[in-house]
């Protein structure tokens, strides 16, 4: 392969700005006066300006052509780069599903793909290599020992480096110079850029081999970003547990409050019990308020690989704030255990309501219907699928209103419906491109919703049978048996919603708009709905005991978690301590 010349590397940077303003992947990012980071859950990426010759490409064994844009005598590491550098990302993503060669191989100076595509800017191109390359490196260092995100962060390129960050991308890894990623976009004057990594607690004070800390190399502007977010009262740690953990405490509030830990929490009882942990109804003593508090036991979580599932709920309840979604109040952790403190629901889930009542009404499932989609749509729109949707992952506040809560199989980054390839859920909940493993997107929780709406108001699950076979066999070739009692509207709605073509099924194309015209919603004002307005039925609370029991006597002394550290764990909502 002949090498590219500096003016050819020069025209890929026309391909940037632009490209990623377009980007389907990015329409949730935005930044407004009053300094509120509206975070991208997929990231993204940007474009670059920097000339990396790439070039000596080791020749790997040929391989046979799948039919895609490139000579059968090219090797698929030869195919690969040449869709790279050309931005082509049909090309790109048939090579890595079909071939599958090692994204890691180093070009001139030691750049990676993931090096290329960053500085180019190419935000699908890297999407893709981390979506379908076996084991992308996102910290690979080149002879300048700067990483993929170096580079975006030295051109400014804001959703790469929140795609980067949150693909697990060190931000207080050091270049040859002593750099760090937030001395790069400090030095790239990008206001808003530097404003989103401080959120994702990067160690300031770090020094460059000049002696500069991050705040130093950068303009007065940029300094303003460090200003006010030394004045902000609490910091969540990032995403990655390759991130600093660290929650910044540097105002004048947060020094009003000590550090939470489970000491601070009576036990009243147990709500319930899972295969990594427990949830406790607990009270907090100095404010008296009741919240639900899991614990997820480290050894079980870390001995089966888990902690990736632990961390995606963290990161979405994090930074949702929805009338439907379950907020997320405090994370901390101990030496042997994670915990989450959330909003405490005192109905209890539908789950324990259906095995009590059987089925609901078609007018009570509405209502439950209508709250659920709006949760849905906004974690769509945040490019986040649920994938665990089922009865007793909903769960009832005081007024009966329902909201999402266990997002532990959520899956992040996700656009279209053929993304995500992993096999999760609960079985009478898989939907059919699930078991198939043939990669599922946003349509796949549209499916969970029919499912879910079928039950309410049959009692069971769809093609439920109690053989394992027979139930995904069921699933995916059985006759779907309607119960005579539904009106033709809901009958309607579950075979929309229960199609076992994704794109067929109702919400592929226009996801919840689409779901939200069906006709079993006529007459519904979707404002309404979000502010809380529809009436579902009361329902009767949780009875609460009137004293509680420290935690250390159930768990034991709680040690400081010094070694065994998940870092990124730790968080405080901002809406806590105001």
């Amino acid at each position: 392969m002949t090498s590219q010349s500096p003016s050819a590397i020069q025209n890929h940077k026309s391909l940037t700005e632009e490209e990623t303003k377009s980007s389907s992947k990015i329409d949730s990012i935005a930044v407004d006066s009053e300094d509120c980071f509206g975070d991208s859950i997929y990231g993204s990426i940007s474009e670059g300006r920097e000339s990396i010759l790439i070039q000596k490409i080791p020749h790997l064994e040929t391989f046979q052509s799948h039919n895609l844009n490139f000579t059968i005598s090219e090797s698929p590491i030869e195919a690969l780069y040449k869709a790279v550098t050309s931005n082509d990302i049909k090309t790109s993503k048939d090579i890595l599903i079909n071939s599958h060669p090692d994204t890691n191989i180093k070009f001139e100076n030691n750049n990676t793909l993931l090096h290329i595509a960053a500085n180019f800017g190419f935000l699908k191109i890297c999407e893709i290599l981390l979506d379908y390359g076996e084991d992308t490196n996102v910290k690979a260092q080149n002879n300048e020992l700067s990483t993929p995100l170096h580079l975006a962060c030295r051109h400014g390129h804001q959703h790469i480096s929140q795609l980067l960050v949150r693909s697990g991308a060190d931000l207080n890894k050091k270049n040859i110079q002593g750099n760090t990623a937030l001395h790069m976009a400090s030095m790239s004057e990008n206001y808003h850029l530097v404003s989103w990594l401080l959120t994702r607690s990067p160690d300031v004070k770090l020094r460059n081999i000049q002696g500069k800390t991050a705040e130093e190399c950068g303009s007065e502007e940029v300094q303003k970003a460090f200003l006010k977010h030394s004045k902000r009262t609490i910091v969540s740690a990032g995403p990655s547990f390759d991130n600093s953990s660290k929650v910044l405490s540097r105002s004048k509030t947060m020094n009003n409050y000590d550090k939470i830990t489970p000491s601070k929490f009576l036990v009243m009882k147990k709500l319930g019990k899972g295969s990594f942990g427990e949830v406790f109804l607990v009270c907090k003593q100095d404010t008296n308020q009741l919240y639900a508090m899991k614990v997820l036991q480290k050894d079980k979580i870390i001995s089966q690989k888990l902690i990736k599932y632990a961390l995606t709920e963290r990161n979405v309840l994090s930074y949702m704030k929805h009338p439907f979604i379950v907020t997320l109040n405090f994370a901390f952790q101990t030496i042997d255990k994670l915990f989450l403190i959330l909003n405490y629901c005192p109905g209890g889930d539908l789950g324990s309501h259906l095995s009590i009542e059987k089925r609901f009404t078609e007018y009570r499932a509405r209502i439950y219907l209508c709250e659920i989609i709006l949760a849905i749509e906004e974690l769509h729109k945040h490019n986040i699928i649920f994938r665990d949707l089922k009865p007793d992952n909903v769960v009832l506040d005081e007024d009966g209103h329902a909201l999402l809560t266990d997002f532990g199989l959520s899956k992040e980054k996700v656009h279209d419906n053929y993304e995500a390839k992993s096999f999760c859920g609960s079985l009478a909940y898989l939907a059919p491109e699930v078991i198939r493993r043939q990669g599922h997107g946003k349509a796949v929780d549209w499916y969970l919703l029919g499912v879910l709406f079928y039950e309410m108001v049959a009692g069971k699950p769809p093609y439920f049978s109690m053989d394992k076979n027979e139930l995904i066999n069921n699933i995916q070739r059985g006759k779907l048996k309607m119960p005579s009692y539904l009106s033709s509207e809901a009958r309607e709605l579950i075979i929309d919603l229960l199609q076992r073509d994704p794109a067929k099924r109702l919400g592929a194309i226009r996801d919840a708009d689409e779901v939200k015209e069906h006709r079993f919603f006529k007459g519904i004002d979707w404002n309404s709905v979000y502010r809380k307005e529809l009436c579902p039925p009361k329902i009767q609370k949780i009875e609460v005991p009137k004293t509680g029991t420290p935690a250390e006597e159930i768990y034991g002394t709680f040690l400081a978690a010094d070694s065994n550290r998940i870092l990124g764990w730790t968080f405080v909502s901002d809406q806590v301590y105001p």
